[in-house]
């Protein structure tokens, strides 16, 4: 179940990725969002219908159980639509009549072949070391006792994960309305898995794959018409994550060995792809990684910092235009 369930991830999350860019913006869906756009925007989506099934679970006091249900049901329905707009405008598009587009070449160069195969070596040996690593940094953690609570008693938030009786003063509102051990336990119970496969070792790749996705969204922004640059980008950031495996608070060491943890997702995959959206002024999608930072962090570690990076990119481009206007002026 679980080799089924990561061979199904992707597929589904470009279905709900390409329906939502085609409702966002339409007009240049085709032309100026890439196959990764796709990817992260499905997953992204994916987190948050697993924040919506949690919200309905939570405030019904309710099970995983009644998480799975509600889950299923909101993948469904998205799931739907998203093939109804998909392939409405895959009919529609085809009566339109379209200028013809300039291909870029598919096949690589040589030494693209080379930068592309050390990328290859050194993220596969990362996912490696995800897959079957024993180090992973759990100070100040409870993510993995708080998923094998909600398996045990099948309740959400009924109890300290840690003695197993009930919370003496309650939880934070905020801290509890966090989907990720939710939406860990969830799949841990469908894939037939132990929490501790999940959480240390599934997640983490998954995140890994994500921040590569990210990445690559960054390179483009920075290297438009360059794949030899965005390839080195790639390898060049697979190494320093490698050297950056050495101490807390470095991103490689988040990355490799905390990558289930929502501070790491979102510094790692938010974040960069934040920023690659900013760059190339893909203003439609940014409420989206904003609205999923929400759901994986708590307030104040967390909420505004996608907030902050895109209003420091606007008021840069405002300042920019605006000298540009005045220089144009003085001419």
């Amino acid at each position: 179940m679980l080799a089924l369930v990561a061979v199904a991830l992707f597929p589904l999350s470009w279905l709900l990725g390409n329906a939502l860019i085609l409702i966002v913006d339409h007009q240049r869906a085709k032309t100026e969002y890439h196959w990764e756009d796709r990817l992260l925007a499905g997953i992204f989506m994916l987190i948050g219908l697993a924040e919506g099934a949690h919200l309905g679970a939570l405030v019904r006091g309710q099970s995983v159980s009644a998480f799975t249900k509600y889950y299923f049901l909101l993948l469904s329905v998205a799931g739907a639509l998203s093939c109804v707009i998909s392939a409405t405008c895959f009919l529609t598009g085809k009566k339109q009549a379209t200028a013809p587009k300039e291909k870029q070449a598919l096949t690589l160069e040589k030494r693209e072949i080379w930068i592309l195969a050390a990328f290859l070596v050194l993220a596969g040996a990362q996912l490696f070391g995800i897959l079957f690593q024993t180090k992973v940094y759990l100070d100040y953690d409870l993510t993995l006792e708080t998923v094998t609570e909600f398996l045990r008693a099948d309740r959400l938030y009924g109890a300290n994960p840690m003695t197993g009786l009930p919370y003496e003063q309650g939880m934070p509102s905020r801290l509890k309305i966090l989907c990720l051990p939710t939406l860990y336990a969830f799949l841990t119970k469908i894939c037939h898995v132990t929490p501790e496969w999940m959480t240390w070792h599934f997640i983490p790749a998954v995140t890994l794959a994500a921040a590569y996705l990210a990445y690559l969204s960054l390179a483009r922004a920075l290297f438009p018409k360059e794949r030899f640059l965005r390839l080195l980008f790639l390898a060049v950031t697979a190494l320093l994550l490698i050297v950056g495996d050495y101490g807390y608070g470095m991103e490689g060491f988040g990355l490799l060995h905390a990558g289930f943890q929502g501070t790491t997702i979102r510094g790692a995959v938010l974040m960069p792809y934040l920023i690659g959206l900013c760059l190339r002024k893909k203003w439609r999608l940014a409420p989206l990684v904003i609205l999923t930072e929400v759901c994986l962090v708590w307030t104040l570690y967390g909420l505004g910092m996608g907030i902050a990076v895109t209003a420091i990119f606007l008021v840069l481009g405002g300042i920019r235009s605006a000298l540009l206007r005045r220089k144009e002026g003085r001419t």
